[in-house]
């Protein structure tokens, strides 16, 4: 099967951050399951000629590659939406899109760029639901997994007891906090941590530019191969499923990655993450940040319990929650398999 992969190839479109997770995850899969794919790289295009130029160049490619399959993963309104609509009107290729975040993001994008695909897919039940109900029908029910090519165990020993990767948002900062004043000590990382608030001062007062004040927030950042040895190397790995806009909770890519790497994950709790884990067999979760606090210490003096969780919920990725399960299951919907 051909496919024509649209997508960030970039980092948040930041060439100096190295890949994104678009291509991390999805790109390499579809490469790694015997596909002959192109990768088109939306957002440089778009940056260097605009949405329309941009989208007739899309267009051209599908023309003179005449792929089976047009595979994107939208991040905004890059795209010219007639443009898009043609392709997937005049041309015999499949277009399809994975919808992230719908559980903030449905009503003030998803639904509206639906009309673009023959198929979509989203993460969300509800918006599931909501896209049945506008009368867009040619959606799938997906989930989040891993790419265990790349997420992976190590035979290196634990150097970290329990770190959180993620990015500074809502109520992150004072749950780090108010673990350590219950005696849990957590090793942050992800954009954001290193702001504090007297820098939004320095800001107002013009004594840091835009372009130094990004610099502090990237400060704690990770890349990609260092994420990994993180979640490799640490005894447990915290898991906050809030979301970044509204804060509800909702399953991540996380959620997979983490048991991915063989360790275990300590998650809050997101509606349906008991059909992809069994509690206190695969995953470890919390409803509080006492209960939280708790688990942590329990599972630090418990090693072999620990390790048995860790190891099952590392078995059941490889069984049922990787991006080859996902997209299989994905094409035969399709009618592509």
């Amino acid at each position: 099967m051909r496919i024509l992969f649209a997508a960030l190839k970039y980092d948040y479109g930041i060439e100096e951050r190295g890949y994104s997770f678009e291509y991390y995850s999805f790109y390499d899969t579809l490469v790694r399951m015997g596909y002959e794919v192109e990768y088109f790289d939306f957002y440089t295009l778009f940056k260097e000629y605009g949405s329309l130029k941009m989208t007739q160049l899309l267009r051209e490619k599908v023309e003179e590659f005449k792929p089976d399959l047009l595979f994107s993963f939208l991040y905004s309104n890059e795209f010219d939406f007639n443009e898009l609509l043609r392709i997937s009107k005049e041309t015999k290729t499949v277009t399809y899109n994975w919808f992230a975040d719908d559980h903030w993001r449905f009503d003030n994008f998803s639904r509206h760029w639906a009309w673009c695909f023959k198929f979509v897919s989203t993460t969300d039940r509800k918006a599931f639901v909501k896209y049945k109900a506008m009368g867009f029908n040619n959606v799938l029910l997906t989930q989040w997994a891993a790419n265990t090519a790349i997420w992976k165990k190590s035979e290196l020993e634990p150097i970290y007891d329990v770190t959180f990767i993620g990015q500074l948002h809502g109520n992150r900062r004072k749950v780090i906090k108010e673990l350590k004043k219950l005696g849990v000590e957590v090793k942050v990382w992800g954009p954001g941590w290193a702001v504090k608030p007297w820098h939004s001062g320095l800001r107002k007062l013009r004594l840091i530019n835009q372009k130094q004040y990004q610099k502090i927030i990237d400060s704690t950042r990770l890349s990609q191969d260092d994420m990994i040895r993180v979640l490799q190397r640490s005894k447990i790995s915290i898991n906050l499923t809030a979301s970044s806009q509204l804060g509800t909770n909702q399953i991540k890519g996380r959620n997979f990655e983490i048991p991915a790497c063989g360790r275990l994950q300590i998650s809050d709790y997101a509606d349906y993450l008991e059909e992809y884990f069994e509690y206190d067999k695969e995953i470890v979760v919390f409803n509080s940040l006492e209960e939280l606090a708790e688990k942590i210490k329990y599972y630090l003096t418990h090693d072999s319990e620990r390790e048995e969780i860790a190891l099952s919920g590392y078995k059941r990725v490889l069984k049922e929650h990787t991006y080859e399960h996902r997209f299989r299951e994905l094409f035969k919907q399709m009618g592509l398999l």
